[in-house]
């Protein structure tokens, strides 16, 4: 599992030397959860094109694409997880949570 840092993680970009607020002023997530609802967002809409291909694949083609399928389910569930986490840690940050509060389960 990931190692459990105390402080909530910040992405840093270059734009930003400082580094982003841990919390942006126009949503109610963490940079970190809204990195990782974007890469699952990104993991439906691929599988949603691999789910039309599927449909209209070839029978020799098919299990390959459900291969990829199964790879995106364990990725989906891998990012949901993560997500899980960093919301636990804004949580705790925010003071709704204790500081002891366990963000691994």
């Amino acid at each position: 599992m990931d190692r459990f840092e105390p402080r909530l993680p910040v992405l840093q970009t270059e734009d930003e030397p400082e580094g982003p607020p841990s919390c942006s002023p126009s949503i109610y997530v963490s940079n970190e959860e809204a990195a990782l609802l974007a890469a699952m967002r990104q993991l439906h809409e691929r599988s949603t094109a691999l789910r039309r291909e599927l449909a209209a694949a070839e029978p020799g083609r098919a299990p390959g694409i459900e291969a990829e399928l199964e790879s995106l389910r364990s990725q989906w569930r891998e990012l949901a997880g993560r997500r899980e986490r960093a919301f636990v840690r804004k949580m705790i940050m925010l003071g709704h949570l204790p500081p002891d509060y366990p963000v691994e389960r």
